[in-house]
């Protein structure tokens, strides 16, 4: 147990926190100053420094505020805690803005993650800005705590007005990077790790592309490529333009009927060749230009953003623009073959879980209710306008043993059932 005990030290007066470590050597913490004031902050520290050796004695994660006070010390006093393992070394980034500032710290993380795609490098950049739009390029990191993080996350969608799968995406950004910020040992904790992001599918913006509008988007194509663009993502549920601008005449099986998918999201795919698409497809194999390597190569350079040509190519075509252009289409596509091809068949053809699909492109349709009306059974026997007051009795059956089941399988309504002991008494 940590003891505080007055002390007179080179003519100063000031507290000493004594205490013992897990090995049972003694230890000692001098704070200068008198008054109830710094006796109270050596009694703080002294609980501090109890329990630090208390969970490291049991090898248990310690106190969340004697954790951020230790890694919170400076000089000399983070240097003895260290030592004593009670504290986390000192970062060397604390000496430099990328350790102590938030914008920094951020445009230095995403420089570092060379690992991964450049879009997703730009999702980041999104999500920096957002941090720095709200706390500023100068904010220290130590000093966001978890009510800024939440104060940020509901900033996202009452200020700025943001859906909540965008909410959702960047706040699991915001937790990489403080997590980040937290292995390097710049922060004790994770002002963002208690948030929720939300739920990210949104059904309210699905749409089902019928056969009938494919066909007037696809008559207003300008040319053989958007044609093809267009059939790839609405027949073949290829992901815009990711993987229908890596598509190769080389993956192109005429022969079976196959096309062969090199993900960046999920890696190798094989996908028919539908019906739908075939001449398409053809149609733009014969008007390539000759040593053509990809399927697509006029609008090779529009691809890095479709949706701006695809509005003009809804307008031309008299279609309202629905949301989220592309994902639609492959919404559309993979509740198609649902009704067709069992489940892990289509989940290997598009490239995604059941589960996925299940909470992100499965749609109800309005074919699905026209069906449910025209098929829909009795629920109950018709209702009689003018029943009769009374029933021969002579027609009421004495009921079986068991009353629900008439050994045919038919199980009546519990209207049609005498109750057990109830039953008419009939005339002799």
């Amino acid at each position: 147990m940590a003891g505080v005990t007055p002390l007179v030290r080179d003519g100063r007066e000031g507290f000493r926190v004594r205490f013992y470590d897990a090995a049972k050597r003694r230890r000692e913490i001098y704070l200068p100053g008198s008054g109830r004031s710094v006796q109270r902050l050596a009694k703080a520290v002294a609980a501090h420094c109890d329990a630090l050796v208390q969970a490291k004695g049991a090898n248990v994660p310690a106190d969340p505020a004697a954790i951020a006070w230790a890694n919170g010390t400076e000089g000399r006093l983070r240097e003895n805690l260290v030592a004593w393992g009670l504290a986390d070394p000192v970062s060397p980034k604390l000496a430099t803005d990328a350790g102590r500032y938030l914008g920094a710290f951020v445009d230095a993380y995403i420089e570092s993650r060379t690992d991964v795609k450049e879009s997703t490098q730009t999702n980041y950049k999104q999500t920096r800005r957002l941090l720095v739009e709200f706390f500023g390029d100068r904010q220290l990191l130590r000093s966001i705590t978890a009510g800024d993080g939440a104060r940020w996350r509901r900033w996202l969608s009452a200020e700025r007005g943001l859906a909540v799968a965008s909410c959702s995406k960047h706040t699991k950004r915001a937790k990489t990077l403080f997590a980040a910020a937290v292995a390097d040992r710049l922060i004790a904790e994770s002002p963002v790790a208690g948030l929720k992001g939300g739920d990210e599918s949104n059904p309210l913006r699905r749409r089902f592309i019928t056969p009938e509008v494919s066909a007037r988007v696809l008559a207003a194509c300008p040319d053989a490529d958007w044609r093809l663009i267009f059939a790839l993502a609405r027949w073949c549920g290829l992901r815009c333009p990711s993987e229908v601008r890596g598509l190769r005449w080389s993956d192109v099986d005429w022969e079976e009927d196959r096309l062969r998918i090199e993900s960046p999201k999920t890696g190798l795919r094989f996908c028919p060749i539908f019906a739908e698409v075939r001449p398409v497809l053809a149609e733009a194999f014969d008007l390539a230009p000759t040593g053509s390597e990809f399927c697509v190569s006029r609008h090779r350079g529009g691809l890095s953003n479709p949706r701006t040509q695809f509005g003009r190519i809804l307008k031309r075509a008299g279609v309202v623009p629905w949301p989220k252009l592309f994902v639609n289409l492959r919404s559309t596509r993979r509740t198609e073959l649902q009704e067709m091809f069992p489940g892990h068949v289509v989940d290997a053809w598009l490239g995604h879980s059941g589960a996925v699909a299940a909470k992100h492109y499965l749609q109800v349709t309005d074919e699905h209710w026209a069906r449910a009306s025209e098929s829909r059974p009795p629920t109950s026997p018709p209702i009689v306008a003018d029943p009769s007051p009374s029933a021969a009795i002579t027609d009421i059956k004495k009921p079986r043993e068991n009353p629900g089941f008439d050994g045919s399988g038919y199980l009546p309504d519990a209207s049609e059932v005498t109750p057990t002991g109830l039953e008419p008494v009939l005339p002799p």
